[in-house]
């Protein structure tokens, strides 16, 4: 009879699973020469003058070594220049031999993870990241930055602030709301020239992707009523006006900002408003959930929304935050959870003091909500804010403000299910 070979292929264990293993062997490998010598392990100077190495790298042992985040071993973990010198030092360094073969082969356990998991060590600390909750945030943070330095110059523009500023009330209309909302783009910069920029898009959805029918949108500052103007609130925006061109394709209206100077001498404030009014917010079976969405549409230094709720809607009062990646194709709200991404920063309650919440980030904050409430005819006393500040986002990403919708008067309450 033919025999087939049929040993099962040997899978190295799961990146989780793999890279906390190494990470305690490391620290032990580390801690023990350490103790031996009578340095102390939260001292990085200690270290240094025991091993006989540099005060840098005897601070990046003490963090290993007094650290329990594996994310964070990994991402203090010396290069291999300093790897071959900590093992030099052990060497002469008056310690048992078991000592310094424990830690040579500590380092080949993290050579082998980098080797079979990731293939380089900036790609393992990303991996890595996801270890941990504790400093995701600044490590997000970081690479984030990182790619606002490379979006800003392949696409040839950045802001300082992103500003989406929404108001939502009950409208004349029972089972309808009002929605203002402002778009500002603070400190906007051509990187290159002969660049344009969509300042902003409107759509009005359902659930499923499907058009939500609503009345056109009106500006808030009425001098621009007019649909062929790009909505401007002008009193709010840097002189010379921006220039825009308005067009409207598969259900969007969008508005251009046309090409201008490079840099410092062309940068510009631009802010838009509009309203949408009858929008109906009963529940059905189209539409479950209340949904308000802010685009990172630029390469910026912050994003800063806030959204206001009138306290007659008091379902709104506590949103989900959840972020999504536009790189995709646009998506109906079930399948769009597909592209989620992690989001580490937190919704702020603003709570209802009546006042403009401080925001440095954005001087003329207080006049932009002064707009508003003094075009809409509401008073700020009657609203209760969220806000959600994420430093240099992720370009293109989208936040996603959700909550369920209120069932009509006289139907059964909706479902818990998430889309």
């Amino acid at each position: 009879m033919l025999k087939t070979d049929r040993n099962p292929v040997s899978l190295p264990p799961p990146f989780p699973t793999d890279a906390r293993s190494v990470v305690s062997v490391l620290r032990r490998a580390f801690l023990e020469p350490i103790v031996a010598l009578g340095a102390d392990p939260n001292s990085g100077p200690s270290i240094a003058a025991a091993l006989g190495i540099n005060r840098n790298l005897g601070w990046k042992l003490s963090r290993i070594v007094q650290s329990d985040d594996p994310a964070a071993v990994l991402q203090q973990m010396p290069g291999s220049g300093g790897l071959q010198i900590l093992i030099k030092s052990l060497e002469r360094a008056a310690i048992g031999p078991e000592l310094v073969l424990a830690a040579k082969d500590a380092i080949d356990e993290y050579e082998r993870l980098i080797r079979v998991h990731s293939g380089d060590r900036s790609a393992l600390e990303m991996m890595g990241s996801a270890l941990s909750p504790t400093g995701r945030r600044q490590r997000d943070e970081y690479h984030r930055k990182l790619l606002f330095q490379g979006a800003s110059y392949v696409w040839g523009v950045q802001a300082r602030v992103n500003l989406k500023l929404g108001l939502v009330a009950p409208g004349d209309k029972p089972g309808m709301l009002d929605f203002a909302s402002v778009n500002a783009v603070l400190d906007f910069r051509r990187i290159r020239p002969e660049v344009t920029w969509i300042m902003a898009s409107r759509r009005s959805r359902n659930d499923d992707g499907t058009p939500m029918a609503t009345q056109a949108s009106e500006a808030i500052d009425s001098r621009y009523a007019d649909p062929a103007q790009a909505p401007l609130v002008e009193d709010l925006c840097s002189k010379p006006l921006p220039e825009f061109r308005r067009y409207e394709e598969g259900g969007w209206t969008r508005f251009e900002l046309v090409e201008g100077r490079v840099g410092n001498t062309g940068a510009l404030n631009c802010v838009l408003g509009t309203i949408q009014r009858d929008i109906p917010y009963y529940r059905t079976p189209a539409n479950e959930w209340g949904v308000h969405q802010a685009k990172c549409d630029i390469p910026a230094e912050l994003l800063l929304i806030d959204v206001f709720f009138h306290r007659d809607l008091e379902f709104a009062f506590a949103p989900e935050a959840v972020l999504y990646s536009e790189a995709a194709v646009a998506l109906p709200e079930p399948q769009r959870d597909r592209y989620r991404l992690p989001l580490s920063e937190t919704l702020q309650d603003l709570g209802t003091t009546g006042l403009p919440p401080v925001t440095p980030e954005v001087p003329q904050y207080p006049r932009i909500m002064s707009t508003v409430y003094e075009r809409m005819g509401w008073s700020p006393d009657d609203f209760r804010g969220v806000r959600m500040k994420i430093a240099y986002p992720a370009y293109p990403t989208a936040l996603v403000l959700r909550y369920k919708l209120p069932p009509a008067p006289g139907e059964a309450p909706a479902s818990d299910r998430q889309p």
